[in-house]
């Protein structure tokens, strides 16, 4: 919050209100002996004494003392110590310690005013809620149940709904986006069951938990720790020590520990390592047992929990971008207030020295954020303190890793590990499991073949709707009630054990229905019982442990257990990934290294006749770039150019990014590589080619040479073209890191060809926006440009209130449903629309 300069007089920090001349650059975090003597520093003819406070300050790697740079540290990793880098003069040199007493009395008022306004913040939310409380139960006693009401109109219209207050103090329900978009008083009747400070043994955390005790009754909040399994011995240390703290202060202050029933280890062995694309374990070992824990007793309903925690917007670009309240963020039932969101490191360690809290040990031996013993999220620095201070407890987690990578053939297995190269896996492809499901369709009919399943189909599959079954001989045959429908469907059990079977469902053209089977079908096979999905029910229907178990007089077919995750399961989402039939992605070997260059289409819509016979291109590049414009359905199987060629030629030197539009969405369907990049990297997704390779490598088993030579046609297209920089596919973070983007300027005219794309391959006409941003086929207009819900639907409204008539959007009174017209194609709309 405060800027910083060096105090070179206390050999401290001193905060000021603006920028001076000294304004640092980076928060920095104070040094402590504990992590000189871990630097070995007392070994180079460093003296220093062994006290509480502070000796130094460190910013990134550079360590400074009394505002000077006296060394850099390079190189740790998890085997190998780090190299210290004195300044010239300094490679001995003796301390004394930060006047920690006048440091504080300089910085009092900056302090005051930094802690009184957390404070204020917190005993104002909690007011807040608490008078929501009251206002619940006025409503209550009037028989009016604005929250039932609300849950009622959203499982109606499946979708988010707003209770109003009118001018002439009457309610209505609306859409949550009408609402805003019209700036109606939103009427909040949020009742909060429990008041909680969440702790983790983390600094941030612990200065919310005190700034908490400070603000509102000790009986009115409770706190929990999370073990996840993963905990640093001095967390776990740390967490016993603070409860003594305070429950002397405060003796009502209820503490609890929450743990998931298995261990950590035990999951990796099911689900794998956790990793960039598979960050399971804060929902499996975190999240779930926390909020598993804070059901309402005797309804194992979810309770209305109001969370203050210790999220600070310095950590990370995500979270810098936080609001103070969130609501729904992770939970439905959960708002998360934080206090500290705009604290700065250093503002955390004053306000620790100033009340003499007690400090997680990680933290004076160097750990910047404590967390768990690995994680793929942790620096290379990390991992080295994690193994000098605690080799016994990493030791199981090091060497999974280690065995994993030496019976996978990893190449440099030390570089493999140290270098994080393991947090890259995309799959579980190397984690032995006897469970899988297929799926593949016979007209109309939806079929899976489920080998090996761990659960019960029927319970499942009764979070979708009222199932009647009857048994024929060695078949069930049975319907399934969704919405106002009713689908028939049989099992064929393969064998006696009833864990490998086929199910049929016939006349399955329901896109969102298709959808939800799948994902019940997914639980079915895969799941664990890992508690993830239990704290998602709303009604208390679903219990995953010690069996998996739904009450049908509770469950109100909400979804929310299977819409939760990828695939509705964790563990489907990590090994399924593997199932896929081929040994290498097909179809990409045609495109050698090249990509499609705007220079090159330019070229071809000049001459499109005589362009094959004449044209600038090498050699090489002639058959990549006819592939390209195969692909993109702008030449035939014979080279000749089609009749959207056509359109698009003449459109190209007036509209070229609506070309490039048409272009991108035809690729999409019809490019194996453009298909496969679309449906691994999401909007929003940070990529490299070393991120590209590894999931490849996780998916597929051959084809790896053929694959890499691919990714440069891949990034040559989105470098050489507007795919990448004008429609944000591509966005460059770093030398190598970049980024996925939505597309939000796209044109009316490529939603409207996107559309008849999707009804024509789908073989509908009638379709609802949930469809397309539920697909799971990768195809439509999220998957194309990850086009925002509110700006997709204004698009809808011009397309519907055009003349000609585009198409029908039903966007009113919570509907969402599309009907494509029978006197429009995809091309006549492209014409009609640009022409």
């Amino acid at each position: 919050m405060y800027k910083i300069s060096w105090d070179y007089e206390t050999g401290g920090v001193q905060l000021h209100s603006h920028v001076t001349p000294d304004t640092l650059g980076i928060t920095p975090r104070p040094v402590f002996w504990e992590e000189l003597d871990l630097l070995k520093l007392h070994e180079s003819g460093w003296i220093y004494p062994h006290t509480e406070a502070p000796l130094m300050w460190a910013c990134n790697k550079q360590y400074f003392y009394r505002g000077v740079l006296m060394f850099e540290v390079k190189g740790a990793n998890v085997y190998d110590s780090p190299t210290v880098w004195f300044q010239e003069g300094k490679e001995k040199a003796t301390l004394q310690s930060v006047d920690v007493a006048e440091m504080l009395h300089r910085n009092k008022d900056f302090l005051f005013l930094l802690e009184s306004e957390a404070i204020e913040f917190i005993r104002d939310t909690y007011l807040q809620y608490t008078s929501a409380n009251r206002s619940a139960e006025r409503v209550a006693s009037n028989q009016l149940d604005y929250n039932t009401l609300l849950e009622k109109a959203e499982k109606r219209y499946k979708k988010k709904m707003a209770i109003v207050k009118e001018d002439c103090d009457s309610f209505d329900i609306v859409p949550l986006d009408t609402a805003k978009e019209n700036g109606k008083r939103i009427f909040h009747s949020t009742k909060i069951d429990r008041f909680l400070a969440s702790f983790s043994g983390g600094k941030d955390s612990q200065v919310v938990l005190d700034l908490c005790t400070r603000a509102i009754p000790s009986t009115d909040f409770e706190v929990i720790y999370s073990d996840t399994g993963y905990e640093l011995p001095t967390s776990l240390a740390l967490y016993e020590q603070v409860r003594q703290h305070y429950t002397t202060l405060y003796p009502d202050l209820k503490f609890s520990v929450a743990r998931n029933h298995e261990s950590v280890l035990n999951y990796w062995d099911k689900i794998g390592t956790p990793s960039d694309t598979h960050r399971w374990c804060c929902s499996v070992m975190k999240t779930a047992p926390l909020y598993r824990m804070l059901k309402i007793e005797g309804t194992n309903k979810q309770a209305k929990v109001l969370a203050y925690e210790g999220t600070r917007s310095e950590e990370s670009v995500r979270r810098s971008k936080y609001a103070r309240i969130g609501k729904g963020v992770k939970h439905d039932v959960v708002i998360n207030a934080r206090p500290i969101l705009e604290w700065n490191t250093t503002e955390i360690f004053l306000y620790i020295l100033k009340y003499n809290l007690p400090i997680n040990i990680a933290y004076r031996t160097g750990k910047p954020r404590v967390g768990c013993l690995i994680c793929p999220f942790s620096s290379e620095w990390d991992d080295m303190i994690v193994n000098k201070m605690f080799p016994k407890e990493l030791s199981p987690f090091l060497t999974r890793l280690e065995n994993w990578a030496t019976s996978r053939n990893i190449p440099n297995r030390d570089e493999y590990i140290k270098g994080h190269k393991w947090k890259l896996r995309a799959s579980g492809k190397h984690i032995k499991s006897t469970s899988s499901v297929s799926f593949k369709r016979l007209k109309n009919d939806l079929i899976a073949t489920i080998e090996g399943a761990r659960q019960d189909f029927f319970v499942w599959i009764s979070t979708i709707g009222k199932i009647n079954i009857r048994k024929e001989g060695n078949s069930i045959v049975g319907e399934l009630k969704y919405k106002d429908n009713i689908y028939n469907f049989d099992i064929s059990y393969l064998d006696s054990s009833k864990l490998n079977y086929t199910v049929r469902f016939y006349n399955a053209t329901d896109l969102t229905f298709n959808g939800l089977l799948k994902r019940a079908m997914y639980k079915t096979t895969y799941c664990i019982q890992c508690e993830a999905c239990e704290v998602e029910c709303p009604t208390g229907a679903l219990s995953v442990y010690p069996i998996v178990k739904v009450d049908g007089q509770k469950c109100i077919h909400c979804y929310k257990c299977l819409n939760f995750h990828n695939k509705g399961c964790i563990v489907a989402d990590s090994l399924s990934m593997t199932q896929n039939g081929n040994e290498k992605l097909n179809g990409i070997s045609a495109y050698g290294t090249f990509g499609l260059r705007d220079e090159w289409l330019n070229e071809f819509f000049i001459n499109p006749e005589d362009f094959w016979d004449n044209n600038s291109l090498g050699k090489k590049q002639v058959p990549s770039f006819r592939s390209w414009l195969k692909d993109s359905e702008i030449i035939d199987t014979k080279s000749k150019i089609t009749p959207l060629g056509e359109i698009l030629a003449q459109m190209y030197q007036d509209m070229p990014d609506i070309v490039w539009e048409i272009i991108w969405i035809n690729l999409v369907y019809n490019s194996p590589l453009i298909k496969w990049f679309v449906n691994n990297i999401k909007v929003r997704t940070i990529y490299s080619k070393k991120i590209l390779q590894s999931i490849y490598e996780e998916q597929y088993s051959e084809g790896y040479t053929t694959f890499k030579y691919s990714l440069d046609a891949l990034y040559n297209t989105l470098i050489s073209s507007p795919i990448g920089d004008s429609f944000h596919q591509k966005e460059e973070l770093s030398k190598t890191d970049d980024i996925r983007k939505s597309h939000d300027d796209i044109s009316d005219a490529a939603v409207a060809y996107s559309l008849y794309k999707y009804g024509k391959a789908h073989y509908i006409k009638s379709f609802r926006i949930d469809d397309l941003y539920n697909s799971s086929d990768g195809t439509g207009i999220l998957s194309e440009f990850g086009l925002g819900k509110s700006d997709f639907e204004k698009i809808l409204r011009t397309l519907d209130s055009s003349n000609p008539r585009i198409l029908t959007a039903e966007l009113n009174m919570g509907l969402d449903n599309i009907t494509l017209h029978d006197e429009w194609s995809e091309i006549s709309i492209l014409k009609s629309l640009t022409m």
